[in-house]
């Protein structure tokens, strides 16, 4: 008798929707790669149908604040939202995705179409396309033969998040309405609500990180762009936008400032504002500076083991020159990323290894992804191993000074990837530091015996109550508790007895995975003999 196979059991696109939003869409990228929430995601859908919807948004939490590098020394404050906050808020949009993406579909010059992915390694939502944008600009450059450039001041922070229902609903019927049952009822209300809930109540702004975030922020902007476009009737023929940046063909006669009222008179309905230090004309009239994209794409270093120093010097010093010229681009983290893939002769690799470490040195987002790509290739007899440790032993207590914790959350890593064995005294800035990453990291390392005498945990710990669960630190709060890393032995029932932590207890889920290693970010071609 033939054996036929079991149908796969049938998901709901809302169910499929949650889990992938959790699992590949929660924390932010940034984060190195023990931090997961996988196993959350596997019970997104019955923790979104146990928990009471209306206590969840009465559960007002804080995010940690993860800072990280932008171009040159800016600085961007991502959010780790709290587990509870975020399923709600991604249970809102997984299931009542299409009455959102009706919503998204609305803008005709956007290059950013968020959708959410459900197969493979990469996030949960789809990113911009930036060779649309490319396209976009020539065209509008051969039309009109110049544009101004502009963007959003501070979107994500200055986004009130009372403007979600205004972009679902519309604004005005949101004023009409706002005292009716039925829209107290609506999704759109409580998506508001959820996500204010989230950051202890607080209506100015929403998380960076979460890629629910993300829709959130290209629904206000497709409203915007509906407005302005009353502004300017011909916008969807000569701009083009890409999230909160946005690109305008200006006509002969006109100037800069006259089509920017009617952006701003759109951006105003919705308390938002131009970034007037981003502003920018380009074309006819204005000078023209070469794409330095392109050098450091093209470039071709020597198979010749002679002449690879030199190539490598002149490679770099250009990019540096380049890194100046464009101060708000991430030159140097893109030059890093195309010399880490350069077919390198072993005698060459220290050479290579030392222009890595002073790019990261120079340029702070350059730093995770040389921690990470030295990392994965560790080891080997080829590496300039005392510098690489001196580096890390040198950068760590400086920034936990500067409070920088992307750097501290990477160095920590790098030192545990490589087995760096690290003085306690070297931590005494990290173990003051607010952050639930820096110190599963620093309590990792203490595991493995990675720390030279003991740990100072008291700032951590006393984050292991009922309070610490909605606090900024209820990662190491729940995760140190339930993997007993703590030096001392401690209590658990504040975890078990809580209305939502107690079920992600019993589901034996953890958000820390100190089986996670570094990953190749590049195929490096290193150790050519």
């Amino acid at each position: 008798m033939a054996i036929v196979a079991k149908a796969p059991k049938f998901i709901p696109p809302s169910e499929a929707r949650l889990r992938r939003l959790i699992a590949r869409g929660y924390f932010p990228s940034e984060l190195p790669p023990p931090f997961t929430t996988a196993e959350y995601a596997q019970h997104a859908v019955e923790f979104s149908g146990k928990w009471d919807a209306e206590k969840i948004r009465k559960f007002w939490s804080r995010p940690e604040s993860y800072s990280v590098p932008r171009y040159g020394h800016a600085r961007r404050m991502l959010s780790i939202v709290n587990p509870v906050n975020q399923l709600h808020v991604a249970h809102l949009i997984s299931t009542n995705w299409l009455t959102i993406r009706q919503r998204l579909t609305r803008s005709t010059i956007t290059e950013f179409d968020p959708r959410i992915v459900l197969k493979g390694n990469g996030r949960a939502v789809t990113g911009v396309d930036f060779d649309g944008v490319a396209r976009r600009r020539a065209e509008i450059l051969g039309s009109y033969g110049r544009y101004v450039k502009t963007d959003i001041a501070r979107f994500y922070p200055s986004i009130y998040t009372h403007a979600i229902p205004w972009a679902i609903l519309g604004k005005d019927h949101v004023k009409a309405n706002h005292g009716s049952a039925a829209f107290k009822a609506s999704f759109a209300n409580h998506l508001d609500k959820a996500v204010a809930a989230g950051q202890q109540g607080q209506t100015i702004g929403i998380p960076i990180g979460p890629d629910t975030s993300r829709i959130l922020s290209e629904l206000i902007a497709v409203e915007v762009e509906t407005g302005a476009r009353t502004q300017i009737p011909d916008l969807d023929h000569r701009a083009v936008r890409y999230v909160d940046d946005m690109l305008i063909g200006l006509k002969e006669t006109e100037t800069p400032p006259a089509v920017l009222s009617g952006l701003s008179i759109a951006l105003y309905e919705f308390e938002l504002e131009l970034n007037a230090e981003k502003t920018v004309t380009h074309g006819m009239g204005c000078s023209h500076a070469p794409e330095w994209i392109h050098y450091i794409r093209t470039f071709e270093l020597s198979d010749k083991s002679a002449r690879q120093r030199d190539d490598l010097d002149s490679f770099f010093e250009q990019a540096f020159y380049l890194a100046d010229a464009n101060p708000r681009e991430n030159v140097l983290l893109f030059a890093a990323k195309r010399a880490a893939s350069f077919d390198v002769d072993y005698s060459n690799t220290a050479h290579l290894v030392r222009w890595l470490l002073y790019s990261a040195r120079r340029s702070p987002s350059c730093l995770s992804f040389v921690a990470e790509h030295l990392a994965a290739i560790h080891p080997t007899s080829f590496m300039p191993d005392e510098e690489i440790e001196a580096y890390i032993l040198q950068q760590i207590p400086l920034k936990a000074e500067a409070v920088h914790t992307d750097e501290v959350a990477w160095l920590l890593f790098w030192a545990r990837e490589i087995g760096l064995k690290l003085p306690a005294a070297a931590l005494e800035k990290v173990t003051s530091l607010r952050s639930s990453t820096v110190a599963m990291l620093a309590l990792d390392l203490n595991q493995q015996n990675l720390i030279d005498g003991p740990l100072d945990v008291a700032t951590w710990k006393r984050a292991a109550t009922v309070d610490g669960l909605k606090s900024e630190m209820w990662l190491v709060a729940y995760e140190a508790t339930k993997k007993g890393w703590w030096p001392k032995k401690q209590a658990t029932g504040f975890i078990t007895g809580h209305q939502f932590f107690g079920d992600i207890w019993s589901k034996d889920i953890e958000f820390y995975d100190p089986k996670k290693k570094a990953r190749k970010k590049v195929k490096p071609t290193f150790l050519k003999l």
